[in-house]
């Protein structure tokens, strides 16, 4: 279960070994352990932690695309506190507090720095919102898994041609 920023994991396995006992438990108790019988991990599991991952692999992605000298402005100039936490717990960074003005005028000396963090926090949005319409059946998972592709396929697409 490693998380895509830093690859730590023990905290989401944690939370995935609790999920999957108690759904397997109800499972083998109700008579129902096939595919659908045990679908609730799933949407259990995105639903307290899952929804996390897609964004901050797209934050993976544009960050590794990024100089040390992009990543220090950055890290200077349009992360605040708040973000810098979020992160450190494996959360998406916002970048709310930073007014439109400001992204603009620091912005204007990286332009396709502030550019790729907004489209990246944008993103993460939508992330978030798709993850939440998780299917509650296996014969909704293939059309999600096609929306999430193209979601991912844009943003490699932008970073790639960023580098």
């Amino acid at each position: 279960m490693p998380k895509p920023l830093d690859a730590g994991g023990i905290g989401p396995a944690i939370i995935a070994a609790t999920i999957a006992g108690k759904i397997a438990v109800e499972a083998v108790q109700s008579n129902e352990t096939t595919e659908s019988g045990l679908w609730k991990y799933n949407k259990e599991f995105i639903n307290t932690y899952g929804y996390k991952t897609a964004g901050l692999e797209v934050f993976r992605r544009m960050l590794q695309g990024l100089t040390n000298e992009q990543i220090n402005y950055g890290m200077k100039h349009f992360l605040s506190k708040v973000d810098v936490e979020k992160i450190s717990v494996g959360e998406h960074p916002e970048f709310s507090t930073v007014d439109k003005l400001g992204m603009f005028i620091r912005g204007a000396l990286n332009k396709k720095l502030a550019e790729n963090l907004n489209f990246t926090a944008k993103l993460n949005q939508k992330l978030v919102e798709h993850y939440y319409d998780y299917p509650s059946s296996p014969e909704g998972f293939p059309g999600w898994q096609l929306t999430l592709s193209e979601y991912l396929s844009e943003a490699s697409l932008l970073f790639k041609s960023s580098n």
